[in-house]
């Protein structure tokens, strides 16, 4: 079986969480695969949107084609499945103004009623497929997991150490740290031994914290998250935010990290409130629970352990492996 991956930015999140990191896993199961970054210029994009009939499938990631050359590439492959993870129907400004777009709604349709599979990584952005016209039997909801072998469980911590909770991310997903600023100031008055650490490649201002800020670099993620005793997962629901994973979660449960996160989908996806993590939908029950976990060393080793079952038996990227080869071996063999 031959597969042709056409995927965004190799070093945006969603090429390496929805598609590179199971690359290696294909291969050993036998796969050839092929990867190029959709490409820039229509000469380009014109001659790879031919290359796929010399593949069994052609999967294609985000992108919402023109007519012309979805219909090109629809004529071209055996097999095609689009995957996405987000809301990509909208557009997000400078000003972060979040609006709807037709031509994107209209080559969404498009492309999703082409598709032989549509794979989403949850159930809102798999009823949005369906409502643009795709067949139920079609929709394929495959969460975003982890490969556990990259994240060594975090030592175990010594008595009377400083706690840290921690927040690792990008910028432009920062100005969520502001839904926790007054619990984190609370916090800090009440716990002399507490500190808030931010890995990202901008620092955070906030004041009467007790801030660390570090510098994110790629590669550093696992010796990063493992500096954290508690992490947290704030964000906001909206329409953009709704659709999206939260791959920020996964790692902390690889690292068998107590973790506190929003009440909102996203979260909801990965953590069972009291089991595995703590979800808060107010700033008291934000206080509420990192106070407990700040409080009670038993009580974080005990909720880490059980964000690492998790992802080891419901979130590991052995669990989801075998659901995509059954997936490409269905469609190839019907285009056989």
């Amino acid at each position: 079986m031959k597969i042709l991956f056409l995927t965004v930015k190799p070093d945006a999140p969603s090429a390496k969480w929805r598609v590179l990191q199971f690359i290696p896993h294909f291969r050993q199961a036998g796969v050839t695969c092929d990867v190029e970054e959709w490409p820039g210029g229509m000469l380009a994009r014109l001659a790879v949107s031919k290359k796929g009939a010399a593949y069994d499938i052609v999967f294609l990631q985000k992108r919402l084609l023109p007519k012309l050359l979805a219909n090109r590439l629809r004529k071209h492959s055996r097999s095609l499945v689009f995957e996405f993870d987000d809301v990509v129907t909208l557009k997000k400004t400078e000003e972060g103004t979040i609006r709807e777009s037709s031509t994107r709604e209209r080559r969404f349709r498009r492309i999703v009623r082409q598709a032989d599979a549509v794979i989403v990584t949850n159930d809102y952005l798999g009823e949005l497929a369906r409502r643009a016209g795709t067949a139920d039997e079609k929709v394929k909801v495959f969460p975003s997991v982890i490969d556990i072998s990259r994240w060594p469980l975090r030592p175990r911590e010594g008595a009377g150490e400083r706690i840290t909770i921690g927040w690792m991310g990008t910028p432009s997903n920062l100005p969520s740290m502001e839904i926790i600023r007054t619990p984190l100031v609370r916090l800090c008055r009440r716990f002399d031994h507490l500190e808030v650490k931010v890995v990202c490649e901008e620092p955070l201002r906030m004041e009467d914290v007790r801030l660390v800020n570090q510098p994110y670099f790629s590669g550093a993620e696992e010796a990063d998250v493992r500096t954290f005793d508690i992490a947290v997962a704030p964000l906001v629901e909206d329409p953009w935010t709704r659709g999206k994973i939260s791959t920020k979660v996964l790692a902390y449960f690889a690292a068998g990290l107590p973790v506190v996160a929003s009440n909102v989908s996203s979260n909801r996806l990965y953590v069972r409130d009291g089991e595995n993590g703590f979800l808060a939908g107010t700033l008291g029950e934000w206080e509420d629970r990192l106070a407990r976990l700040i409080e009670g060393p038993d009580l974080r080793r005990a909720v880490g352990t059980r964000a690492r079952e998790s992802a080891e038996k419901e979130y590991s990227i052995a669990s989801m492996v075998p659901k995509y080869l059954a997936l490409f071996e269905s469609l190839a063999s019907r285009a056989r």
